[in-house]
């Protein structure tokens, strides 16, 4: 195979430098995987096959553990990996909120925020841009921004930002909330 593969070298060579020189690389091991493929036999071991091209990491939606659901989100939101990145670890499956205050003026303002915050942290773990009540309730407390006596009067008060639903129920983003997520996330992100 070896000298088979030495035969065969100066044409494939030849075949490369026809490519643009910023393709040259890519099209060599490409050649190569093809050549390899069709002159090995099948069940003589072969090289291990070549990573894929990594998304470009700076476009919107282009988070690699973000579920599919998510990524429009994403793109008409302008977030990129980057600024995900600066708020929410990891990316995906598993997220945690990075922010260690939560913007807004006064505590009604930072809840309705903290909801936004936690329906996105939900939407990258299972596609679904929600929250519950419980979990709202208990990072308020972390984030100083409970007010028992007036939680749902402050949720009721941006209503817009969630889809309708019925009392106690979990809260989930509507088209309002979720462009207002993504202002908060840019904001996060940008140190505001």
């Amino acid at each position: 195979m070896l000298d088979k593969l030495k035969a065969d070298f100066d044409g494939i060579i030849e075949l490369v430098n026809k490519a643009p020189a910023a393709l040259q690389e890519m099209a060599f091991k490409m050649i190569l995987e093809r050549w390899f493929s069709e002159n090995v036999a099948p069940n003589a071991a072969l090289p291990p096959p070549l990573p894929a091209a990594p998304l470009g990491s700076g476009s919107p939606g282009a988070a690699s553990g973000v579920p599919d659901a998510v990524k429009p989100f994403l793109t008409a939101n302008a977030i990129t990996t980057e600024i995900l990145e600066k708020v929410f670890h990891p990316t995906g499956p598993g997220a945690q909120l990075l922010a260690s205050t939560i913007p807004g003026n006064g505590k009604a303002s930072k809840l309705v925020s903290l909801s936004l915050l936690l329906c996105v942290k939900q939407a990258l773990e299972s596609g679904n841009f929600a929250c519950t009540l419980k979990e709202l309730r208990e990072l308020a407390v972390h984030y100083d921004c409970y007010d028992s006596p007036n939680f749902s009067k402050n949720l009721k008060a941006n209503k817009s930002y969630y889809n309708p639903r019925e009392k106690g129920a979990d809260l989930e983003l509507s088209g309002p909330g979720r462009k207002k997520a993504g202002e908060i996330i840019k904001a996060i992100a940008a140190g505001e």
